[in-house]
């Protein structure tokens, strides 16, 4: 059953262009003119994935994004002219997972609508599971045994519970103050977010390939980080606690 897409513009012809395109790539889609209206439509359809444009009269797509958040988690892309930093940044803060900036092409907007669906079905870890397994990674957390390429490699406590925050949730993006309240905890006098890009340094030069262009632990410019799950073949199991 093909994907279900909501598009949201106040430009009709970019909101025809935009469908035209998916619905040609073998998507269906839902459209919407205003915030108002997308919130109801996405009430409704409940679709897999939102494009939302940035601009629009009364609720902009800040606001949008972050109403859709309070009910799902389904992938969120911004389709702006804006293409500045600032902006890019206030998207992820309030829970977007891309950005494209206006004019882009076809194959731009298919490959990354492809992309966000691909990393949206891959399974989460939930916190009851004793096994995590990706094509790279693989951690059993009842013996605090971390494998990497098929090698056992040895992390701190702090270096555990760091992998695992960005585990738990795999392509989201985590900021320097969630990352101190999920591996160092709430009451931690620690707040200085360079001990978080410090230990990120850490864990990168014991899973990475290459720690100078990591590929596991993405950088996200001031922000955070993500944990980017690689593509590929395992077996990820749950265990009973």
């Amino acid at each position: 059953m093909p994907s279900l897409i909501l598009v949201v513009d106040d430009e009709p012809d970019i909101l025809e262009l935009v469908q035209t395109r998916l619905e040609m790539a073998g998507y269906e889609t839902i459209t919407a003119e205003s915030g108002e209206e997308a919130l109801k439509c996405f009430f409704t359809a409940r679709p897999d994935l939102a494009l939302l444009d940035l601009e629009m009269p009364g609720m902009d797509g800040f606001e949008l994004c972050e109403r859709i958040r309070q009910m799902s988690d389904v992938p969120i892309i911004f389709l702006t002219a804006f293409g500045s930093e600032a902006h890019r940044v206030e998207g992820l803060h309030v829970g977007a997972d891309d950005y494209i900036v206006k004019p882009f092409s076809k194959d731009e907007l298919v490959a990354r609508v492809e992309a966000n669906l691909r990393r949206a079905s891959m399974p989460p870890v939930q916190r009851d599971e004793q096994i995590y397994a990706d094509p790279v990674l693989t951690i059993d957390h009842r013996a605090h045994l971390v494998t990497v390429r098929g090698n056992e490699v040895s992390l701190s406590p702090l270096e555990y519970r760091l992998l695992t925050a960005l585990l738990r949730h795999p392509g989201q993006v985590l900021s320097h103050t969630q990352l101190l309240d999920l591996a160092w905890g709430p009451n931690s006098d620690e707040t200085s977010t360079d001990s978080v890009r410090l230990y990120i340094s850490y864990i990168r030069g014991k899973i990475e390939e290459d720690p100078k262009r990591p590929t596991l632990i993405e950088t996200v410019r001031e922000f955070g980080y993500r944990y980017v799950r690689p593509l590929g073949n395992s077996k990820r199991t749950a265990i009973a606690a």
